[in-house]
């Protein structure tokens, strides 16, 4: 988790709303840098890029929903995604596995 004062703001938004959908660009104007800051700084606190980081953080908290029974279409909008294929499309990437597998029985 991004721990500095640049990017504890999105950290905090991000993970408080996961379905936050302003872009790195936002964040830089928002933050008064410019986005080559902002990315810079996500490789450096945390290995992967904003939009990784990002994806991460929707499918942790869809991994929640999703195991306590939520549908994968609620999950989808909960998460910030505009339909339930580009969201399991994007849990694959990020999980290696479909949300399906996380619903119970």
């Amino acid at each position: 988790i991004p721990a500095s004062q640049l990017l504890r703001p999105i950290a905090d938004a991000v993970r408080e709303d996961p379905a936050d959908r302003r872009t790195l660009a936002d964040w830089a104007t928002v933050l008064g840098v410019s986005a080559r800051t902002v990315t810079r700084a996500f490789t450096t606190e945390t290995g992967t890029s904003f939009v990784r980081w990002v994806a991460a953080v929707r499918a942790q908290h869809a991994i929640g929903l999703l195991t306590r029974g939520w549908d994968v279409e609620a999950v989808a909008e909960q998460v910030g995604y505009r339909s339930a294929s580009a969201f399991g499309a994007a849990f694959r990437r990020t999980t290696g596995l479909t949300p399906g597998a996380f619903r119970p029985e």
